[in-house]
C-alpha cells in the first residue's frame, strides 16, 4: 500500500484502520460461510456489506487501498461461490462472479476519486500556506515601511535641532571651565562647576548620537569577512565580561564568503548588540556570537542569558528615544535597524532559551540602496 496517497488517517493511525477493513471483509465472508445456501436473502445482504469496506479504503488510501481492498474481497469470496453456489446454483454463481467484478470497479473508481480528493485537499492546504506566509510577509513588509517612516521624519526634525543646538552647547561648556578654573581646588563651588561640565558633556554625547542617526555616513562597502568583525567585537568586550564572571561563546561557520558591506559601519551595530547583552546578563552568564548561513543570506545571533524583553517592548525596541534604560538615549537599535535596512538585510529581536536573541541577516549578494 502506497503511504504517500493516505488522505484521511494520521500515520500513528494506519495499520489500526487496515486491520479494521481487513477484519470487516474477513467478517462478511465467514458470515456467508455459516449462513446456509437457503437463506438467499441473507447473502444477498452480505454481499451488499462487502462495499462499506471496500468504498472505506478507496477513500482513505485511495487508488491501491480500493483495489487492495476489493482483490482481497476476491480472494476470500471466490471460494464460498466455488463451493456453495457453482454446483446446485450455477446461476447464481454467475450472478456472485459478477459481483465480484463490480467490486473491483467499485474499488478502483472510488479509489481515484479518493486520489483527486487527497490532491485536492492538499492543494488547498498548500494554498492556505501560501496565503499564510504573504500576509505574513505583508505584515513584515508593512512594519518595515512604517519604521523606516518614522526614521525619515525623525532624521529630518533631529538633523535640524542638533545643528542648533551644538554650538550653544560648546560655548556654555567653554564659558563653564573658565569659572572652574577661577575657582580653589578646595573651592566647594568647583564641585558643582566639574558637575555641570560632566552634564554637558553628556548632552553633547547624546545631540552626536542624534547627528548620526538623522544623517549616517555614506557605506564605504569592501568585501570583508563577517566572522573577523564578530571576534573583533568580542574581543572588545571580552575584559568587560570577565570582570562580570561572563562566559563569551563563538560558534562560527568558516563556509560563509565575504560580503559587500561596511566594515566600520557592521562593526558598530554588532558592538551595539554585544553591549546591550552584556548589560542584560548577570554575574556568571554567558553570549553567544554565531554566524551561519541561511538560504541567501548571512546570519548573525547575539544570544544572551538575561531575563529576556517583554512581549510589549519586543515590538518597541527597534523605535527611536525608547529604552529601558535610565540614562539610555534609545538610539542605539535604532541606528543598528537602519545600517542593517541600508545594508539590505534585516535586524530582529526574539527571546530564545529564556535569553534575548539580536538577529542581524544580511545578503550574500551586494544588495545595497535597495
Amino acid at each position: 500500500m502506497d503511504t504517500n496517497s493516505l488522505s484521511i488517517v494520521s500515520p500513528r493511525n494506519r495499520s489500526y484502520v487496515s486491520i479494521v477493513i481487513g477484519a470487516s471483509i474477513v467478517l462478511v465472508t465467514v458470515l456467508h460461510f455459516l449462513t446456509p445456501t437457503d437463506q438467499i436473502v441473507w447473502h444477498e445482504i452480505y454481499q451488499r456489506l462487502y462495499y462499506i469496506p471496500i468504498i472505506a479504503a478507496a477513500l482513505i488510501f485511495g487508488l491501491r487501498g480500493g483495489l487492495a481492498a476489493s482483490i482481497f474481497t476476491t480472494v476470500i469470496y471466490s471460494p464460498h461461490i466455488y463451493l456453495h453456489w457453482q454446483s446446485g446454483h450455477f446461476d447464481y454463481s454467475i450472478n456472485q462472479y459478477a459481483e465480484i467484478v463490480i467490486f473491483n470497479l467499485v474499488g478502483g473508481i472510488m479509489g481515484a476519486l479518493g486520489d483527486r480528493l487527497r490532491i485536492a485537499r492538499e492543494r488547498a492546504e498548500r494554498n492556505a500556506e501560501e496565503r499564510r506566509q504573504a500576509y505574513d510577509e505583508l505584515q513584515d513588509t508593512f512594519q518595515q515601511l512604517l519604521q523606516a517612516e518614522k526614521l525619515t521624519s525623525l532624521g529630518e526634525l533631529s538633523a535640524g535641532i542638533v545643528h542648533e543646538v551644538r554650538n550653544p552647547l560648546a560655548s556654555i561648556k567653554g564659558a563653564i571651565e573658565i569659572l572652574g578654573d577661577e575657582l580653589g581646588p578646595d573651592s566647594p563651588r568647583r564641585e558643582f562647576a566639574e558637575l555641570a561640565v560632566k552634564e554637558i558633556e553628556r548632552l553633547d554625547k547624546m545631540v552626536g548620537e542624534y547627528l548620526r542617526f538623522a544623517q549616517p555616513g555614506k557605506l564605504a562597502v569592501e568585501p570583508s569577512n563577517i566572522n573577523d568583525i564578530v571576534e573583533s567585537v568580542a574581543a572588545l568586550i571580552e575584559n568587560q565580561a570577565l570582570s562580570k564572571g561572563i562566559l563569551i561563546e563563538k560558534e562560527l561557520d568558516d563556509s560563509i564568503p565575504k560580503l559587500s558591506i561596511d566594515t566600520e559601519q557592521i562593526r558598530q551595530v554588532l558592538l551595539n548588540l554585544a553591549i546591550n547583552a552584556l548589560q542584560a546578563v548577570s554575574n556568571g552568564g554567558r553570549i553567544a556570537f554565531i554566524t551561519k548561513k541561511k538560504n541567501e543570506l548571512c546570519v548573525v545571533e547575539v544570544e544572551d542569558s538575561g531575563e529576556g524583553i517583554s512581549q510589549a517592548n519586543l515590538a518597541k525596541i527597534f523605535d527611536p528615544f525608547f529604552t529601558t534604560k535610565e540614562k539610555g538615549v534609545g538610539l542605539g537599535l535604532s541606528i543598528a535597524h537602519k545600517i542593517i535596512n541600508e545594508h539590505g538585510g534585516q535586524l530582529s529581536a526574539s527571546n530564545r532559551k529564556g535569553g534575548t536573541v539580536l538577529q542581524v541577516c544580511l545578503p550574500l549578494q551586494a544588495k545595497i540602496g535597495l
